[in-house]
């Protein structure tokens, strides 16, 4: 008997099989294509791919084995494209090969962002097309249903079998045709990251980090102690640095750029001329980073310019570490810390996902929590997340506490998929492209954000109406 794996469920005396979409480790975008045999998924390969490495024939089950390629999109994204063989029962020269075959499919499905359900318009709906969509039914939010050889003439009266499949995201092609293979080839892009061609490149860059805050909170100094060099002038004079200062640090085989910003100033403070040139320094730098390091003098506490300066990271969004300077913790106990970092949370509240740090840049005590903190923070704000692991996320979310509607109708979401990073941006998938009622996506955004386990990076979201339904 055909040994079955943990992830998958079908038995030999049963049609059956079980698909079980779980996360991978893997970030690259996999888009996987099943069906019964004779139905044209390798037709429909070759033309996504660009190729000919599935063979084609009239007879059923020429693909036995999982094709698996990388895809390139117009712009230049890649993907991962697999075509499994024809998923078959009973007797047939091929039925010998039908576990084997089964056990493929469901390892490509398992780890699928994105899955092709191939059926036949012109031949109708089988017993092993109903057999598939309904163990693909429960990932109907990662399944399109494609209606192949809507090029025949018997296709209009299969129509109502396929509209009983139950799946919702239904498109008519012709894959040898290429009529709407365009049409598929959106619905991919939509998944597939952005920045996907760049991300190798991207994670070996150095960390961007900018040093902000309000004049005089020990900017310099905490600066100097990063690099042990005496780059920035440090004085008790407020505004002693005019210029955003670029230091290159390399620690454990990694590199940062550390940038020292001129202190800001709340608008309408800055009179000098030159301190105003350096505000906009500021200001560039902070664009320009990946994470900011929000730094507050402990000894005056949170005041308005400190939300001021910690605003500008959050609008350009930064992924944050709060970092209190001065502390000394011969003078502090951790009952002081505990309430200091409630005035921050309370005074802060639009960055309650930045962590805190306590230290005194001027004896170095704690300095070296700061990069750990940095590499952490910057893991999750540079992260690829599968568009599995974000739809369970939404499923789970929208299942404990249900959206509220707009215009009088429910608001649905049917999936949800990355489209960047720094800051991880998800799009959301709805009936409906109105904004959310601020209080539903903050409490989605902190659900993706614990789910994710994030530290110290917003997340955006960003809401798109589906497409209907596409005709080739």
């Amino acid at each position: 008997m055909f040994s079955t794996p943990q992830w998958a469920r079908f038995s030999s005396g049963s049609r059956g099989i079980s698909f079980q979409c779980s996360a991978s480790s893997s970030s690259v975008v996999r888009v996987v294509i099943v069906g019964r045999p004779n139905v044209g998924k390798s037709t429909l390969f070759n033309r996504l791919a660009g190729s000919r490495r599935a063979l084609i024939h009239d007879l059923p089950g020429m693909t036995r084995d999982r094709l698996t390629t990388i895809a390139t999109l117009d712009d230049g994204r890649k993907y991962e494209l697999t075509d499994t063989g024809g998923l078959e029962y009973g007797a047939s020269p091929m039925s010998a090969y039908a576990p084997e075959i089964r056990a493929q499919a469901t390892r490509a499905v398992e780890s699928a962002d994105l899955i092709l359900f191939v059926v036949d318009g012109a031949s109708g709906v089988l017993p092993e097309d109903r057999d598939i969509a309904t163990e693909l039914r429960p990932h109907a939010s990662r399944t399109l249903l494609l209606v192949n050889k809507t090029d025949r003439r018997d296709v209009e009266e299969n129509a109502p079998e396929v509209y009983e499949l139950g799946l919702e995201r239904l498109f008519l092609i012709s894959a040898e045709h290429g009529q709407g293979v365009d049409e598929i080839v959106d619905a991919i892009a939509e998944v597939v990251p952005e920045e996907a061609a760049a991300e190798e490149e991207k994670e070996a860059e150095p960390i961007r980090v900018a040093i902000i805050g309000r004049p005089n909170v020990g900017k310099s100094s905490l600066l100097n102690r990063l690099t042990n060099e005496e780059r920035a002038v440090v004085s008790p004079i407020s505004g002693t640095t005019r210029d955003a200062i670029d230091s290159m640090i390399e620690r454990d085989g990694r590199q940062y750029r550390i940038i020292d910003t001129a202190g800001i100033r709340r608008k309408g403070k800055t009179t000098d001329e030159a301190e105003k040139l350096a505000v906009i320094s500021a200001r560039k730098a902070i664009e320009r980073c990946e994470i900011g390091l929000v730094m507050i003098d402990a000894t005056e506490g949170v005041a308005a310019q400190d939300a001021t300066v910690a605003g500008y990271a959050e609008e350009a969004g930064k992924a944050a570490l709060i970092v209190v300077n001065k502390w000394d913790v011969d003078q502090h106990t951790t009952e002081d810390a505990k309430k200091f970092e409630d005035a921050i949370r309370f005074k802060l509240k639009f960055l309650s996902y930045a962590p805190v740090e306590f230290i005194s840049a001027k004896t170095g005590r704690r300095v070296e929590k700061i990069f750990p903190r940095i590499d952490e923070i910057v893991s999750g704000y540079r992260k690829r997340f599968r568009t599995s692991e974000l739809n369970v996320i939404l499923e789970r979310a929208i299942a404990q506490h249900q959206p509220p509607s707009t215009k009088g109708r429910a608001r649905r979401f049917y999936y949800a998929t990355q489209l960047k990073t720094q800051p991880p941006t998800i799009a959301l998938f709805s009936n409906s492209d109105d904004p959310l009622h601020f209080s539903y996506r903050r409490y989605l955004e902190n659900a993706f954000r614990d789910a994710l386990s994030l530290v110290g990076s917003p997340i955006h979201l960003v809401i798109r109406a589906r497409k209907g339904m596409k005709r080739g």
